[in-house]
């Protein structure tokens, strides 16, 4: 599948656990096509808009570069630690994010369980 397609169809996941740390904006330096837009994309004040920087960046490869920049931006997100981001993009493993119902469902019944 496209990068295109994967971030238009995991958009929401994507938006709830991309973690933009400084070091995957670092090591997103070395992607092609996206290296020209990290200092925007650090330059967002919240994670939220971070990611959606970002995200929107990845629209934007061009098709001839998409599975180079597919493979790339997984590497990278593999080696800070969010491989479970990462298989979004290229499955590796079994690790996945929290699903979007188990994400809704904790967050409802996250001040009740603090409580308890």
């Amino acid at each position: 599948m496209a990068l295109r397609q994967i971030v238009e169809d995991n958009n929401c996941s994507l938006l709830r656990c991309l973690d933009p740390s400084l070091d995957l904006l670092g090591k997103l330096r070395s992607v092609t096509f996206v290296k020209d837009r990290i200092s925007a994309i650090k330059k967002q004040t919240t994670f939220d808009e971070k990611n959606d920087a970002l995200l929107t960046s990845l629209l934007e490869v061009p098709d001839d570069l998409q599975q180079l920049v597919l493979n790339e931006v997984a590497e990278a997100l593999r080696s800070c630690g969010q491989g479970h981001v990462a298989n979004i993009f290229r499955r590796e493993s079994h690790e996945i994010p929290m699903s979007d119902e188990h994400y809704r469902l904790l967050s409802k019944n996250r001040v009740r369980m603090s409580a308890a």
